[in-house]
């Protein structure tokens, strides 16, 4: 957009997509805390044993009940939304929650890939809650974002040839280390 106050809005919807998938970590709004992700309307509704014999090799969602189901433990409400979200193909709770059973998918490179929890640990359940909560309000902002989106569209844009073109120097790929990152962190440290 040619709009300045335009360009703005977008930049600060970019900024809290930003806070939010990084878990609060980056771009940090005023008066928020870093590392504080905005709870969300999923709670843990019953929580995933704790115990060897508990820990879950299985999970599903109910779409009747708004209910994911965590082996025995169950997180609600959960939209449809939520669950489906995906990335690139990347459906980001299912992925997230595979990884995390008791016989966790995925590649096996090595033999650590066979060290894994033997029950299910409570920071889990918090990471899960964090990542719902991270796509509740991912999912909410899309219809400002879509709205957004039209006005930008609608409005006076830059055209490819009113833009600069960019120098050759910035093309060239970061130079490589050759195997000194060592030397040169030890260079700074004294």
């Amino acid at each position: 957009t040619k709009d300045a106050a335009l360009f703005e809005k977008v930049r600060q919807v970019g900024a809290k997509l930003l806070w939010l998938h990084t878990y609060a970590q980056r771009f940090v709004p005023k008066g928020k805390q870093r590392g504080r992700v905005p709870k969300g309307a999923a709670k843990c509704t019953k929580a995933v044993p704790g115990e060897r014999e508990g820990y879950p090799d299985k999970y599903e969602y109910s779409d009747a009940t708004k209910t994911l189901h965590v082996g025995a433990g169950e997180f609600a409400p959960v939209t449809q939304e939520v669950y489906e979200f995906e990335v690139s193909g990347l459906k980001v709770v299912q992925s997230w929650l595979g990884y995390r059973m008791k016989n966790p998918k995925g590649k096996k490179s090595s033999p650590l890939d066979e060290i894994n929890p033997e029950t299910w640990p409570s920071e889990f359940t918090t990471e899960l809650l964090e990542l719902l909560w991270v796509l509740e309000a991912t999912i909410a902002e899309y219809p400002a974002q879509a709205e957004l989106l039209s006005t930008v569209v609608k409005g006076p844009c830059f055209e490819a040839d009113e833009l600069p073109s960019v120098p050759d120097f910035a093309r060239e790929p970061p130079p490589r280390s050759r195997g000194k990152l060592f030397e040169r962190a030890a260079d700074t440290d004294s």
